[in-house]
């Protein structure tokens, strides 16, 4: 068992230790100042960066929305009839 372990990790170390330079860089690092691949790249960064706010924010803006239009059905159903709520007295008759 130490001899198969040993023997996985002395491959994993050459085959990591073998690989070039080109393999580990990143797009930034490989291409000149005006490549297209670059550009690429940072709109990629870019737009996985503001995924989780805009979907945050949607989330948030929808609760908002829903809020206010609870508030306003609230307001307008007061307004058009104020004496609806009814209230049952049960008063005590005497007998």
């Amino acid at each position: 068992m130490l001899r198969k372990n040993l023997l996985m990790a002395l491959t994993v170390a050459a085959v990591l230790f073998n690989t070039h330079a080109r393999v580990w860089a990143c797009a930034v690092c490989l291409g000149g100042a005006d490549d297209s691949t670059i550009e690429g790249y940072n709109a990629s960064v870019l737009f996985l960066m503001s995924t989780p706010y805009l979907v945050l924010g949607s989330i948030v803006g929808a609760l908002v929305f829903t809020y206010k239009r609870a508030l306003k059905k609230r307001a307008l159903a007061e307004a058009v009839e104020p004496g609806a709520q009814l209230v049952w007295n049960q008063e005590d008759s005497g007998r």
